[in-house]
């Protein structure tokens, strides 16, 4: 309201000035020179200005008000909506990317730079559930995802892309570099000390399938090559890695 007010007052002072201006040029012009002529240009804006100036400026500061409080409104709205994709974007266990979000961050990201890519499969995990519960399951597949997450660094780089599976896009397509982070991967995982509420400790293990580099062919393409030696990998008796060659640098 105070700013309403001086601004009205600040009208009504120029008002007035300009009023007694625009008389006094006029008289002087006609070689006039009466009092009264003063007078009511002096009265005539003090009148009229202070509510005309009011109306107008009340109604602009309403409309400056509502005008703050709708970018307050959307500022928020925007805030709102970064949470709500993010959510959408995150498996609700882990936190990780799910299998839609993974599958956008990695195509994007190879067009941008080299990259590979590694499919990790906890081992055994359906006995784990059937002897020791989901709860266990549950807790297994946490703790399995909280390493990864250590030994890549990029929680945005991880996804989990099934029940017990999960992908990492790495930003690299040198082979022994992929094979290298796979090792480091599964080591960690067969180091995790996890127990169940009863302090039982169940062994973790993983195998893991990769493709090292993804220049060439689609996602989908690179994909099933991971897949194919992921399962290679537990043919051979799980717990290891398996690397598909870059054939570009191959070549």
């Amino acid at each position: 309201m105070f700013r309403v007010l001086f601004k009205c007052a600040m009208v009504m002072v120029i008002s007035v000035a300009c009023s007694l201006l625009i008389t006094g040029i006029i008289m002087t012009a006609n070689d006039m020179h009466d009092v009264r002529g003063y007078m009511i240009a002096t009265i005539c804006p003090l009148v009229i200005s202070p509510a005309v100036s009011f109306l107008v400026f009340r109604q602009s500061e309403k409309l400056r008000l509502t005008l703050d409080k709708l970018g307050q409104v959307m500022r928020e709205l925007e805030v709102t909506n970064a949470k709500l994709l993010e959510k959408s974007s995150r498996d609700s266990m882990t936190g990780l990317l799910n299998r839609e979000a993974f599958f956008n961050h990695i195509e994007d990201v190879r067009q941008k730079r080299a990259s590979s890519l590694l499919i990790i499969d906890a081992d055994h995990f359906k006995k784990i559930n059937d002897v020791h519960g989901h709860y266990n399951g549950d807790g297994a597949l946490m703790a399995i995802a909280q390493c990864i997450t250590d030994c890549v660094g990029d929680r945005d780089s991880i996804g989990r892309i099934g029940g017990e599976e999960f992908a990492v896009c790495l930003p690299t397509d040198d082979q022994a570099l992929v094979k290298s982070m796979g090792e480091n991967i599964r080591s960690a995982v067969s180091r995790i000390d996890f127990r169940t509420p009863e302090n039982l400790r169940l062994p973790l293990s993983v195998s893991i399938g990769g493709v090292a580099g993804l220049a060439n062919r689609t996602i989908a393409d690179h994909f099933q090559i991971a897949d194919r030696r992921l399962y290679e990998a537990k043919r051979n008796g799980r717990d290891c890695v398996i690397i598909e060659p870059n054939m570009q640098n191959a070549a």
